[in-house]
């Protein structure tokens, strides 16, 4: 799925999260801490659920609760390629980014269970927020148009979504087009970050130095 849409929350809050890879116990905290409703809130996710950190499988696990939506980020797609043997190099490349987790479970089941998760995790979403628009992808938007999300994307668009890191390397704040709002994590930063009209929001939260970023959405628009 390229696009998932949702519209309003009227019965309660939207939130977003950073990267959590594996900091389950990190984020059950930040949900405590803002009085997290499952029954009326939502939560979005920026992707990367799992690697890294000690709970990966607890944190991909999330995707089946309703109250909870992700995007793919390059973790999930790197656990995808070394489950189903998408090249040579595949499983050497998630295991040297953090996937050594996955021989702590049977690898059949392991692969059909990814593949159930993936498949609810599109990747970018749109969330209609008081009359505003908010995106959230992984790592950047094609052209730098939330419109090109509305067309079919060619796989170097996609990768782009999921990988690439240049718009925040060049501190480029030019808006994304057609959208009030974009999130994104994949690069670290030490606070959230905003560069135009998006917001950076990966705190390193399976680092010493770093920590999990929960925030609501309506106060950043």
């Amino acid at each position: 799925m390229q696009l998932q849409t949702f519209g309003a929350n009227k019965r309660g809050r939207d939130f977003a999260i950073g990267d959590l890879h594996g900091c389950y116990e990190a984020l059950r905290s930040c949900l405590a801490d803002a009085a997290f409703n499952p029954e009326r809130d939502r939560l979005f996710s920026v992707g990367d659920l799992i690697d890294r950190g000690p709970r990966s499988l607890d944190c991909l696990d999330l995707v089946f609760e309703p109250w909870f939506f992700a995007v793919q980020g390059n973790h999930e797609q790197m656990m995808q390629a070394a489950l189903e043997c998408a090249s040579p190099g595949a499983l050497a490349h998630w295991l040297m980014n953090g996937g050594q987790w996955g021989f702590e479970y049977d690898w059949a089941e392991l692969k059909a269970y990814a593949r159930s998760a993936l498949a609810r995790m599109p990747h970018a979403i749109e969330v209609e927020l008081s009359g505003n628009k908010v995106g959230l992808v992984h790592a950047e938007v094609p052209e730098q148009d939330w419109y090109s999300l509305h067309r079919p994307l060619t796989r170097d668009q996609l990768a782009q979504l999921v990988w690439a890191r240049e718009r925040l390397a060049r501190r480029d704040p030019t808006p994304i087009a057609h959208i009030d709002l974009v999130l994104a994590g994949h690069s670290i930063v030490p606070a959230i970050t905003r560069l135009g009209n998006m917001l950076y929001i990966d705190t390193g939260a399976f680092t010493p130095e770093g920590h999990l970023t929960l925030l609501e959405i309506r106060s950043w628009l």
